[in-house]
């Protein structure tokens, strides 16, 4: 779903390293990771291990600072947190691996691999991190993403696209000591699959990315859009920007594959088992299933959920629920319709995956037909430019502990960084909850350059995604009386969205932020929104600056009586663990 933290200033809304021994993820002179940390068996983490090597091969080593070992055949298993060598009587905390060798566990076929490992334990499972080439992880996401495409141009797009996508991502599962796992979580990583030829795409493309007024876009890309692709504001989460390049668009490579059309069935009782175990509970017996609203290119957006009551689940969180506990075959894209016949929720749709960016049933068509991939690149992310640097503003970057600062000026802009630290502490005590790294801010040289780069229009002071605060620049915010409020507002909402469960209500998130930046603002008001659905949806596409604002002024009054009634601690806890029914 899609968030925007904004800020008017014609509004003047003045309420408005982790540790470890593993090798670090390395950089270019560019910036670009040249090794990047994978977690292997991600979701099914095994208790036991088995490695051996080819005489003179490989070594390894019971911690970081130990004697290197050679290694022939070893057997692992977890101790709790600790790691038991097999014919070792002492358990270590960690084992490190280098050299060639063979890595096999379960019953599954032998992993060959020559990217150092470390194994770590935990709660009775082994701990794999990977330092491995970023090449050598892009031909692995080859693999496991694109099947068994024929075009060596449409796996060209892919490989720049995976490059891309993990760039812009950066080190997803950084907390958790890694930079992305091995699953469609971060992208699909099948090493066993890859192949002379995909190392040889990999390669070919090495250093390729598609950037975005200077940063990796954001590729996102799905396998089937059915002949139309999605704007990427229905999907970019809480944490990302508008992409203007992730636009709506029709597509007649992917209508020329004819695969598109599909059929599935659920019984009632599976879908109201699936939904209560992503936190919807339907009221009674599920009964009736309608599709309330639709997006733009005829994607669902929001169902009515019928039981003893009716209640209005998001399409995006009704086809998680699905796939996550019935299977993704059940509902393959949000594209579809449906209807109840009896016991049974029957549904009709074409395409397959979310339907924003890069759709590989058509690049496939496109690259057969003779496409170039920097002309399949350029058809699903138009307005990106191809390059191995960052391609677009030359920014200039300031540091300190606690901020992180780019921009064109950086002598004009120099006090931003005392300001937003004092205002990041300020926070930290108000709401006793903390900022997880350092606040990124970049400050655009042109109101023009902001809109352009963010897809906001000229009226939003400011957007927010991530660590990553774009601002206006200083002098139109200084001359509007609004810097230090826009700077406090959108620092509040990098804190409460990093702490906010995922499924917290957008009017809620958006409410807090603005009742914690002006917690005594009288809000006393009559409520221009039938319900809290209807809130919602102005907050996520206003039809106007007018409505947009009303819509802030009535989330910030919400939490705020809510506040009143029950205090503040009891909102920070509502954030993190869920609302409560009121």
């Amino acid at each position: 779903m899609r968030h925007v933290a904004a800020v008017f200033i014609t509004l003047l809304l003045a309420f408005a390293t982790t540790g470890g021994t593993q090798p670090s993820t390395k950089a270019s002179p560019t910036g670009f990771p040249t090794i990047v940390q994978i977690r292997l068996w991600y979701l099914h983490p095994p208790v036991e291990l088995k490695l051996k090597a080819d005489a003179g091969r490989a070594t390894f080593r019971k911690c970081s600072g130990c004697p290197e070992t050679a290694l022939s055949a070893l057997t692992l298993r977890a101790a709790a947190s600790r790691v038991q060598i097999a014919g070792d009587t002492n358990a270590s905390n960690e084992v490190h691996v280098n050299g060639a060798y063979e890595l096999t566990q379960g019953s599954s076929p032998p992993l060959r691999a020559d990217f150092p490992i470390t194994i770590r334990a935990s709660a009775g499972t082994l701990l794999v991190t990977a330092a491995m080439p970023m090449d050598e992880y892009i031909a692995g996401v080859l693999a496991g993403e694109t099947g068994n495409f024929k075009s060596d141009e449409t796996l060209k797009a892919m490989a720049v696209t995976a490059r891309t996508y993990a760039m812009h991502f950066g080190r997803r599962h950084a907390l958790d000591g890694f930079d992305f796992c091995d699953t469609t979580h971060c992208q699909n990583l099948r090493l066993s699959g890859i192949t002379p030829r995909l190392r040889k795409i990999a390669e070919s493309t090495a250093g390729e990315v598609l950037w975005y007024d200077g940063e990796a876009a954001a590729t996102y890309y799905h396998a089937d859009c059915g002949g139309t692709t999605e704007d990427g504001r229905y999907i970019l989460g809480n944490n990302e920007q508008r992409a203007p390049y992730l636009k709506q668009h029709s597509d007649a490579y992917c209508v020329r594959s004819d695969t598109n059309q599909w059929r599935s069935e659920v019984t009632l009782q599976e879908l109201q088992r699936a939904l209560a175990a992503e936190g919807v509970n339907v009221p009674g017996h599920l009964r009736g299933l309608d599709v309330a609203h639709r997006t733009p290119s005829g994607r669902v957006e929001f169902l009515t959920v019928t039981g003893s009551q009716r209640i209005t689940v998001p399409g995006l969180t009704f086809r998680l629920a699905v796939g996550r506990n019935i299977g993704w075959e059940r509902l393959k894209s949000n594209w579809y319709d449906v209807r109840v016949e009896g016991g049974r929720v029957v549904f009709h749709g074409r395409g397959s995956g979310h339907g924003v960016g890069l759709c590989q049933v058509g690049a496939e068509v496109m690259g057969e037909e003779g496409r170039s991939y920097r002309e399949i690149l350029s058809f699903y992310y138009p307005g990106t430019r191809l390059g191995e640097n960052a391609q677009g503003t030359q920014w200039q970057q300031l540091t300190s502990e606690d901020v992180v600062l780019f921009t064109t000026r950086p002598e004009h802009d120099r006090s931003l960084m005392t300001l937003a630290t004092r205002l990041m502490h300020e926070s930290e005590e108000s709401t006793g909850m903390v900022y997880n790294g350092a606040a990124k801010i970049k400050v655009y040289a042109t109101v023009a350059a902001f809109r352009d780069a963010t897809g906001e229009p000229g009226w939003v002071a400011a957007s927010t995604r991530g660590n990553t605060i774009r601002l206006q620049p200083t002098d139109t915010l200084r001359d509007a009386g609004t810097l230090e409020s826009t700077l406090r507002h959108e620092l509040l909402h990098m804190l409460v969205e990093s702490h906010a469960k995922p499924g917290t209500p957008l009017w809620f998130r958006e409410g807090l932020v603005l009742y914690l930046a002006k917690p005594h603002l009288a809000t006393n008001m009559d409520p221009k929104f039938g319900n809290v659905d209807d809130l919602n949806k102005a907050l996520r596409n206003p039809a106007s600056e007018e409505q947009l604002r009303q819509a802030y002024a009535e989330a910030q009054a919400r939490v705020a009586k809510m506040a009143r009634e029950h205090g503040n601690s009891a909102m920070v806890d509502w954030l993190q663990n869920g609302l409560p029914a009121l």
